[in-house]
């Protein structure tokens, strides 16, 4: 008997994903969501991950015991970075950090500049407590882990292990680890001792995006257990959704969510000085074949959950702002001569300063400042901190540019989006990349048809956007200096910023 049915599982910053499908159509058969579920700590912020593996157990074990014999695959893509760590016995015996919780930021500010050079080179990667190694570092000395060996463990790497009993990690999941070498393929030795680990810390083989991790059968959920179901890792879902596209090289995809990012895949990876100092990441693809060039942007669709809160507005109140900005811009009602900016480093920045104490930066306010006025400045603050990172990637190389994820549903970002670029963008109308680039790298011939609309730039805007990049290119590097850990120090070091606050001194004490 064939069976014809295939899982994919999607854990997300905010949300995850459970879906089954007819794997010869790609018709979705079944689909439950939940929230991806955090706790906080005296640090910072991890993921539940006792809820999110329960609550993702009970969507399997339904799924399985409704479509008895006929579910083939189970696959699993998340969010890059998070993990754990598995002792000898097999236990998890660590918490499970979220990607971007910064509680080991001071393991990396110690790294001198020979040494994050040195990292870049191996890993393709900007030192940065993003990464796994840092959190590594920070679990192993915070629990006093150094009786035995410990397995590092990413997300889907985890879940595949509690499915299967059987450890393996991919390597678009293994690119964002900061200790794995682009170049040989293998982990790298020399970035452990970096951080003193290479004792202490290992890592499972690495396997290629869709290739078989074990099966049900020798894993401890018995519900499961009867059932022969192959287990396979799909990758970090920036990458999986891009394969679930058919982005091609030369191709830039703008990947929309939580977070943004820009991916550009190449037969070569971009370890020159200028992608370290610009702080851009390499990894190798879920087709192992080519190599990527990624930066994220920490604030995304976060600003607009930000923007509601603040407004105490709901979702269909934060559309209906977006549907009449989006028609006074099409009607030349709105200059772009003088708005509102917002530089959305709400969550940190991304390239070409990749630093997690960043802060947003709001310019323009005035007494006459509406509501309308902000959500504008936030949807231009994106796009021009999406076009500032873009302006990092070998642009001249780029065919085309491809957005997928919630701007697909708002005309007015992705207008904003191909002024500021002034490029066509292609919109891939796709709610399912991550799921479909899944179930692309676990059955090869697995095929459907996309959807696109292009939206091409307004050449009556594109000038103003140049222009509003030299004003923002300036408000970024002027609050550059202020998230400098000597920024007190060395302001007032100056002769210039002493000068000025004597001056300020005798005005007012006169």
């Amino acid at each position: 008997m064939v069976k014809k049915l295939s899982i994919t599982i999607d854990i997300g910053t905010t949300n995850s994903k459970v879906s089954l499908f007819e794997i010869a159509s790609g018709k979705l058969i079944f689909r439950e969501s939940f929230q991806t579920t955090k706790k906080i700590d005296d640090y910072g912020e991890l993921f539940d991950l006792d809820v999110i593996w329960d609550r993702l157990l009970e969507i399997l074990i339904k799924i399985v015991a409704d479509h008895p014999g006929d579910i083939d695959s189970i696959n699993i893509s998340s969010v890059g970075e998070a993990g754990v760590l598995v002792d000898a016995g097999g236990q998890v015996v660590t918490p499970l950090i979220a990607w971007y919780d910064k509680r080991a930021a001071d393991y990396v500010a110690e790294l001198s500049q020979e040494q994050k050079q040195r990292i870049y080179e191996i890993t393709g990667l900007p030192a940065h407590s993003n990464y796994s190694l840092p959190k590594i570092k920070w679990l192993v000395d915070h629990l006093e882990l150094n009786e035995q060996t410990y397995t590092w463990l990413n997300v889907p790497d985890l879940f595949s292990y509690f499915l299967t009993n059987r450890m393996n990690s991919e390597f678009s999941m293994a690119s964002r680890t900061m200790c794995f070498d682009l170049q040989s393929r293998s982990w790298s030795k020399e970035v452990l001792e970096m951080f003193d680990l290479a004792e202490l810390i290992q890592f499972p083989s690495v396997i290629a995006s869709g290739e078989v991790v074990g099966y049900t059968t020798t894993g401890n959920v018995s519900e499961l257990a009867a059932e022969e179901i192959s287990v396979r890792i799909a990758g970090h879902d920036h990458m999986v959704g891009a394969l679930g596209i058919n982005l091609h090289d030369k191709d830039l995809l703008n990947s929309t969510g939580t977070t943004e990012g820009l991916l550009l895949i190449d037969d070569h990876p971009f370890l020159e000085n200028k992608s370290f100092q610009e702080s851009l990441s390499n990894g190798i693809f879920t087709n192992p074949n080519y190599y990527t060039l990624f930066s994220s942007m920490p604030t995304g669709g976060n600003a607009f959950e930000w923007y509601q809160k603040f407004f105490s507005i709901d979702q269909k109140e934060f559309e209906q702002d977006s549907r009449k900005l989006y028609q006074r811009y099409l009607q030349n009602q709105i200059s772009l001569e003088d708005p509102v900016i917002l530089i959305p480093h709400l969550n940190g920045s991304g390239a070409p300063f990749k630093n997690g104490k960043s802060r947003g930066l709001m310019y323009g306010i005035s007494l006459e400042t509406r509501r309308e006025d902000v959500l504008l400045g936030i949807i231009l603050g994106l796009c021009l901190e999406m076009k500032y990172v873009a302006t990092c990637f070998p642009l001249e190389q780029v065919n085309r540019v491809v957005a997928i994820g919630p701007v697909v549903k708002n005309p007015l970002w992705v207008q904003l989006k191909a002024d500021a670029l002034n490029k066509d963008i292609s919109v891939v109308k796709i709610e399912e990349a991550v799921s479909f680039g899944a179930l692309k790298a676990s059955y090869k011939d697995f095929d459907y048809e996309l959807d696109y609309q292009v939206v091409s730039a307004d050449p009556n805007q594109v000038q103003a956007f140049d222009r509003l990049l030299d004003k923002y290119s300036y408000l970024y590097e002027s609050k550059r200096f202020l998230v400098d850990d000597n920024f007190h120090q060395s302001f007032f070091d100056s002769r210039e910023s002493q000068n000025r606050c004597n001056e300020a001194k005798e005005i007012f004490f006169s």
